[in-house]
């Protein structure tokens, strides 16, 4: 389907041919400005900062549901992921985000502050 909004300039040179001079230009300049701005908003998109995957979890402050050592599970924007540190880790705790560990396992670090129960 994007492959067509690319073609939709070229495509709509058929109004030159279906519509008067006087009606078709207008008609063009319209597809002409509704294509360039599906265009820029499609290289921003593709631009833009990841969100999603493993790279879009750094940075982002969870907090430890539980743990044993520095192993244990914790909740980040709203998931329970497992997660890995290097110092021991404690209920309640606030933690950050810093890479992914093996598999889907979070590496974090401790932010200091205890959450609120």
């Amino acid at each position: 389907m994007a492959h067509l909004t690319l073609l939709l300039p070229l495509v709509g040179l058929g109004v030159f041919w279906l519509l008067p001079l006087p009606l078709a230009v207008p008609a063009y300049l319209a597809i002409l400005l509704v294509s360039g701005t599906v265009y820029v908003l499609a290289l921003r998109a593709m631009h833009g900062a990841v969100r999603t995957g493993a790279e879009g979890m750094a940075h982002k402050a969870g907090r430890v549901i539980d743990a044993d050592g520095t192993c244990g599970r914790v909740e980040v924007e709203g998931e329970i992921w497992n997660a890995v540190a290097d110092e021991p880790l404690r209920q309640g705790e606030r933690v950050e985000v810093v890479g992914l560990g093996d598999g889907l396992t979070l590496r974090v670090r401790r932010t200091g502050a205890a959450a609120e129960q």
